[in-house]
């Protein structure tokens, strides 16, 4: 009896090390998806585990996008980075540089389909990823600004969105309302009071960050100062404008403010808690059309006593993700953009724009997007600007004192970069 006893044990063991669990790829997989986006992106990990049986995901929400940088900074510092995780162009920049990171592009060259699939997908994207002609990261959770507005409001004074700044400009005045003492009780437009709203106004202006090489400021130039003042009139000259350091979403919803500038996702936050219908329209054009570009990409880490079989089910993971069919199912659970063009000719995504129409107002700015800088030092740079704006505003510096301050300090991290 003890014989059979021990042969059973013996058995369970045997099966217990030998089994198909002990047999799974575990990958690690470092994300800033929040409720309810990382929802989507959970039930997608699960529908690839279920397809792929040898790969088990262990997809790890480590906080927002500031807490994952620092994480993915310690985390590459002892030599233990995930497996794959979210990333920013200037975080490629930093992380290619180090050589912590494998490029995309050794995959894609031995991949028979990936001619197709990068000829599918929206050249900015590809373009933003492509570093020194290789591409070292892949397009995710990208999204792009757009102009939010309350129909209601817009509809009672008889407005259209507007499509030049002069209109903006004029729309913000009609909207802006004061009560009989002189207070104003409804604003045309409000904006956080950080870098994301000089980027827009300086991109409509022909404006840049750096030079070509990235190697030296610019947006301190006549441009640059001409957008700042623009900004600093609307809230000091024009008064049809206020701003804070917070969301919007509260002031929007209760009516005192007609307008604001935010990325296309947003709409998913904003939308179910307002009582007048939301309207979506394309950033009005300055000198020319354009519309920031937001979101991450994916990144693969290199490791140490890294395998093949790793770092192609690394591959297999996210050539799954960008797959048209998920990449579509991406786009309308979560609100952010298809990277792929042939997502727009799905049968599924067809009948989601029939529903919802506003969700192709980011879609079409594509034709216009531009990037932000990839410079190592941009986490800074976006706090210096920021606090450039800041003094702006309060009056306790000059737009062209305030943009020089920044530059300088900005140029010097460039030197040591």
């Amino acid at each position: 009896m003890k014989r059979i006893i021990l042969l059973m044990m013996s058995a369970a063991f045997l099966f217990s090390a030998c089994g198909v669990s002990s047999k799974k790829l575990k990958l690690t997989f470092w994300h800033a998806m929040a409720d309810p986006k990382d929802k989507v992106l959970l039930g997608l990990i699960e529908d690839f585990e279920k397809q792929n049986t040898d790969i088990k995901i262990n997809a790890q929400y480590v906080g927002n996008y500031d807490i994952l940088l620092q994480k993915l900074m310690a985390s590459v510092g002892a030599g233990n980075p995930p497996d794959i995780a979210q990333v920013y162009e200037n975080w490629t920049t930093r992380f290619k540089e180090e050589n912590v990171i494998l490029p995309v592009s050794d995959w894609l060259e031995k991949d028979k389909e990936s001619k197709k699939d990068l000829a599918d997908i929206f050249p900015v994207f590809i373009k933003n990823n492509s570093y020194d002609k290789k591409m070292w990261t892949f397009p995710f959770n990208k999204s792009i600004y757009v102009y939010y507005y309350n129909r209601s409001l817009f509809k009672k004074e008889g407005l259209a969105a507007p499509k030049t700044i002069p209109e903006f400009l004029s729309t913000c005045t009609k909207l802006t309302k004061r009560d009989s003492s002189g207070k104003t009780i409804q604003y045309g437009f409000g904006f956080r009071a950080n870098i994301d709203v000089f980027a827009i106004f300086l991109y409509m202006n022909k404006g840049r960050f750096f030079n070509e090489p990235e190697t030296r400021s610019v947006f301190n130039d006549e441009t640059g100062r001409d957008t700042l003042q623009f900004i600093v009139d609307l809230v000091n000259k024009y008064k049809v404008a206020y701003y804070t350091k917070d969301y919007l979403d509260n002031d929007f919803g209760a009516g005192r403010m007609a307008s604001f500038f935010s990325t296309n996702p947003h709409r998913s936050y904003l939308e179910p808690g307002l009582s007048f219908p939301l309207g979506v329209a394309s950033l009005p054009a300055g000198k020319i059309k354009a519309a920031p570009i937001a979101g991450t990409n994916i990144a693969v880490f290199s490791k140490k006593n890294s395998t093949k079989e790793r770092e192609s089910a690394c591959w297999k993971f996210i050539k799954w993700m960008s797959s048209i069919e998920n990449n579509v199912k991406w786009a309308i659970g979560t609100s952010y953009l298809p990277i792929r063009r042939s997502a727009l000719e799905s049968p599924l995504m067809i009948e989601h724009l029939k529903k919802k129409p506003l969700d192709l107002v980011g879609i079409e700015e594509l034709k216009t997007a531009v990037t932000d800088p990839r410079v190592k030092c941009w986490q800074e740079a976006r706090i210096y600007i920021g606090e450039a704006l800041e003094k702006a505003l309060l009056g306790k510096s000059t737009p062209q004192a305030a943009l020089d301050e920044a530059a300088k300090k900005i140029d010097a991290l460039l030197a040591r970069e």
